[in-house]
């Protein structure tokens, strides 16, 4: 085999830095400067320039006129919202489903969170003698759901108002139908990151759901365990909380979410 030349060395290592440039551009907080980004990236000030020059010129940055910060430009937005539209959340989705079903033994579900609601995209079957589970086509509600209120919850305040009606219609006995009160529980969802909904969409069953966000940062799918309310309990045992937060957590990193340093799955 024939070795690298320092120049082919030199062209990858171009690249790599390049590539986290855009990356820390994109996770920081603020525009950053040059001082700083040669800073977090342990390099030298002049070389970052050479790279911010070249990516300011394809328009994958930008640079303030008055700070001289930079920040991250249209054309990387676009690129990232082109690769968002291509994943096929379900294939995606499919070995981790697998996983948190091998791991709990209970049915799995994926779901798509839309105007009305929870589409239930796919589902797996459990390992226990007895299998409940959701089936694919299904609308679940936002209120009497676990999907439905793990989706709610890591919705912005603004949206969960829009999406919730003023009038609650009851699916059994034990749905919250008090808007104040069903506003109150969302929000204790939003604090845990996980949502049951024991008996509220069907007597006898429960589930335990987490949501999935994309490279965005906006929630866009549900992954959930169901069962009966023998196996999954309010609150659920911690190793299930582990097991359906992680199957989220490993979807929603494989479609670009970026964990953020406050809100749902920031433990994860």
């Amino acid at each position: 085999m024939v070795a690298e030349s320092a120049e082919n060395k030199d062209v990858i290592q171009s690249v790599a830095l390049a590539l986290q440039v855009l990356e820390t551009l994109a996770n920081a907080d603020a525009d950053m400067g040059v001082t700083a980004l040669a800073s977090a990236l342990g390099t030298t000030k002049s070389r970052i320039h050479r790279h911010l020059r070249t990516l300011v010129s394809l328009g994958y940055i930008s640079q303030s006129g008055t700070t001289e910060r930079y920040r991250i430009g249209s054309r990387l937005i676009a690129l990232g919202q082109a690769a968002s539209g291509t994943v096929d959340l379900p294939s995606v989705a499919m070995p981790h489903m697998r996983t948190l079903r091998d791991r709990t033994g209970h049915a799995v579900s994926l779901g798509k969170i839309e105007e009305d609601g929870i589409r239930i995209l796919n589902t797996l079957h459990g390992n226990m003698q007895i299998d409940v589970g959701v089936r694919p086509g299904s609308l679940l509600g936002f209120a009497n759901s676990a999907q439905g209120k793990v989706a709610l919850a890591s919705m912005p305040e603004h949206a969960r108002q829009d999406v919730i009606p003023e009038t609650l219609a009851a699916g059994t006995k034990f749905t919250i139908t008090d808007r104040a009160e069903l506003l109150a529980h969302i929000d204790n969802i939003a604090g845990q990151g996980w949502a049951t909904a024991p008996n509220e969409t069907m007597l006898g069953l429960n589930a335990l759901a987490c949501p999935i966000f994309n490279s965005e940062r906006a929630p866009i799918a549900t992954i959930a365990i169901v069962s009966l309310t023998e196996f999954i309990k309010t609150p659920p045992e911690q190793s299930q909380i582990a097991a359906v937060s992680e199957a989220a957590a490993r979807i929603s990193a494989e479609i670009g979410f970026e964990k953020q340093k406050s809100g749902l799955l920031q433990e994860i």
